[in-house]
């Protein structure tokens, strides 16, 4: 397969840190141009200059906008930044996440109203607005970074599993709205993938080694490897794929 994104231009949120990182620079190095939307926080600040950094090191086209998911009018604004520096939009990816692990009996309405409106509401609201120009070029690829905690309950919070969940519900109604458009839109399902989200999770290193036992593979995922699923999801051989929850997991959630 020749995945060559050469005149492309994709969105990711997230695209600082983590699995976000991961495939922001899989997507420049296959020639797409890339926009990578963040907080104007210290950790997303660090990792937005090193992902930049390596993508131009090997000659990839990369900018970056400051906004958050939770906010539709922000979500516009970087929609509109990406069109005036590219001339378009072709592929997007939720990225952008949140979880703090919390009991039911601790979770406050701020962590409860944080984990739906980043996880869930900011994914809707960046996909409405990127999704009008996809409508109008006729042709597009929306692709969320979900949780296999959809499915478990894991991910150490009910508001992230709930709103992971939800996203699953947002994939399948727009996959049926959005295909008659030009648009395909599926969701990739990691589970157990060693990110700062793991790390926060369970700081204790010998804890978290003990999650190894959940997984048939043995190892915890990296974040390429959630982003070959996704870089195979965006290209045409996957055109007639969508409204699916693709897992990657080692082969944990079903064990």
């Amino acid at each position: 397969m020749n995945l060559d994104f050469k005149g492309k231009t994709i969105i990711v949120t997230g695209g600082s840190r983590g699995i976000g990182a991961a495939i922001a620079f899989l997507f420049a190095s296959s020639g797409a141009n890339v926009m990578i939307d963040y907080l104007p926080v210290e950790k997303d600040i660090e990792g937005l200059k090193q992902v930049m950094q390596e993508i131009r090191a090997v000659g990839g086209v990369v900018d970056s906008f400051s906004a958050n998911v939770a906010s539709p009018q922000e979500m516009d604004k970087l929609v509109a930044k990406t069109l005036e520096r590219f001339g378009g939009v072709d592929i997007l990816v939720n990225s952008a996440g949140f979880t703090k692990p919390a009991s039911v009996q601790d979770l406050t309405p701020d962590l409860w109203n944080d984990g739906i409106g980043i996880n869930l509401s900011g994914a809707f609201f960046v996909s409405q607005a990127a999704s009008q120009h996809m409508i109008a070029q006729g042709a597009g690829r929306i692709i969320f970074i979900g949780s296999a905690g959809s499915i478990t309950g894991g991910g150490g919070s009910v508001a992230y599993s709930a709103a992971k969940a939800g996203v699953n519900g947002l994939v399948r109604a727009l996959s049926k709205e959005l295909a008659p458009k030009g648009i395909t839109v599926n969701a990739v399902l990691p589970a157990l993938i060693e990110t700062d989200l793991l790390k926060d999770r369970e700081p204790d290193v010998e804890k978290r080694n003990k999650y190894l036992q959940r997984i048939p593979v043995g190892r915890f995922g990296t974040p390429e490897d959630v982003a070959h699923v996704v870089l195979f999801l965006a290209s045409e051989y996957a055109g007639y794929i969508t409204g699916q929850q693709i897992i990657v997991d080692g082969g944990s959630t079903y064990k």
